[in-house]
């Protein structure tokens, strides 16, 4: 989501740069221009706070559910955002390899969720 505002803000295709465009043609002063700017200032911040919170979430996960299931959860969850965002917003298109590489990284998830720890089998055989 973080990435998503980012380019928002920064992308020459953002809707941002065609309403900045707009007040840098009519010259109606130098305040529209600022004013212009403002809502490419106000996403780079939130692309900032949204990233913050994105990691804090993400090393949560990995200590929750340990470092190699986090990552991999992470990255599905990244990959399939990544793919709706462009979908909805950038009219970009996902051809069969993507679609592929998606299938292989939500097999790649199912995996590690399956693996249990050294510390989690110790553990289960202590309850046993």
């Amino acid at each position: 989501t973080g990435s998503c505002i980012g380019k928002i803000a920064l992308a020459k295709e953002s809707p941002l740069m065609t309403f900045q465009n707009i007040f840098l043609e009519e010259e109606n002063g130098w305040y529209l221009l600022v004013a212009s700017y403002a809502p490419r200032v106000v996403c780079f911040f939130l692309m900032l706070v949204l990233n913050t919170t994105s990691m804090e979430l993400f090393l949560k996960g990995m200590n929750e559910s340990g470092s190699v299931a986090g990552t991999g959860l992470a990255t599905a969850a990244n990959f399939a955002c990544s793919a709706l965002y462009g979908l909805l917003l950038w009219n970009e298109t996902v051809n069969t390899t993507w679609c592929i590489g998606f299938c292989f990284v939500l097999i790649g998830v199912v995996l590690l969720s399956q693996v249990q720890s050294k510390a989690t089998r110790d553990e289960i055989k202590k309850v046993d």
